[in-house]
């Protein structure tokens, strides 16, 4: 399969995972529900290599490749601290779409970090989704939310940016350092589960967590969902012909279907206006990647 084909396969389990999500989190605890979903996404990962008879692969392990999954486990994992914690309570069709600005926010801290100088379309493009972000505004007013105000969609725009920050170390870990694929998910599988329960423990040590939690069945699907979406994606990214910014814009369009069927099963409401701020940031993002050179 080319890379193109596995990034937008890896899209669709993308979507789905998002709905799963979704159903899992609204009103409930984020860190049980962390932990639990990466166990059962760790599990299937495990079953799926062995089923594959690529354990013996998978499991050659070195310190580098540890500790560069190690980074990338701890980039992830506040990612979807913070995106589950904006799902809990934000509609989907806001949280997803801010989530798939993460390619503008990568071109965002290149040009903090490494002083990029924009082009005339990535400028029109990074214009195109504030404008977007603008029209969320107007939506989100419409139901009582105060778009630059509510910490929900501050958590949003957190899980985003640790989205994009993750893309550059994918990047890094199979391009540069071409670190194989299954070793490094299964590191960052199993660091995954590490990492939240060592979160939980710390919360329950606190008492950080205010939200009961409530077992549902649609947790175990989202470790396994994400844990297909995420094989796929490292799969297209090794080739060594795929660029991270236009596979990482390919795995966004997920939001799509994200919007269009979470609208339906969770009986969202003002979806004009919402489309209207979504289409703009797709089409801002898709400008920021062809303008590039």
């Amino acid at each position: 399969m080319s890379w193109t084909s596995l990034i937008l396969a890896s899209a669709v389990f993308l979507a789905l995972y998002d709905l799963a999500k979704k159903a899992s989190v609204r009103d409930n605890a984020v860190l049980p529900t962390l932990l639990i979903s990466t166990c059962f996404g760790c599990v299937a990962y495990v079953a799926g290599v062995v089923l594959c008879g690529r354990l013996d692969d998978a499991t050659v392990m070195t310190r580098e490749l540890l500790a560069l999954s190690a980074i990338k486990c701890i980039i992830v994992g506040t990612s979807w601290v913070f995106t589950f914690r904006a799902l809990r309570t934000l509609p989907i069709s806001i949280a997803t779409p801010i989530r798939a600005s993460a390619p503008a926010l990568v071109f965002i801290i290149a040009f903090v970090l490494y002083g990029e100088r924009p082009s005339l379309v990535q400028l029109i493009g990074m214009a195109t989704v504030f404008a977007g972000y603008f029209v969320f505004s107007w939506a989100g007013r419409h139901e009582g939310i105060d778009f630059f105000r509510n910490r929900a969609v501050w958590y949003a725009f957190a899980g985003a940016t640790c989205s994009a920050l993750s893309s550059i170390w994918d990047k890094y870990l199979f391009q540069v350092r071409a670190l194989p694929v299954e070793s490094v998910q299964l590191a960052f599988q199993v660091g995954l589960v590490v990492f939240y329960a060592v979160a939980l423990a710390a919360s329950r040590l606190f008492n950080a967590e205010k939200v009961a939690f409530e077992w549902r069945r649609t947790i175990p699907l989202v470790g396994i969902l994400l844990a297909v979406a995420d094989w796929l994606y490292f799969q297209g990214l090794a080739c060594s012909d795929a660029p991270v910014s236009a596979a990482s814009l390919l795995r966004r369009f997920s939001v799509v279907i994200t919007f269009v069927l979470g609208a339906r099963f969770f009986h969202e409401t003002n979806l004009i206006r919402k489309g209207l701020a979504l289409a703009a940031i797709v089409v801002g993002v898709v400008l920021i990647c062809l303008g590039k050179g």
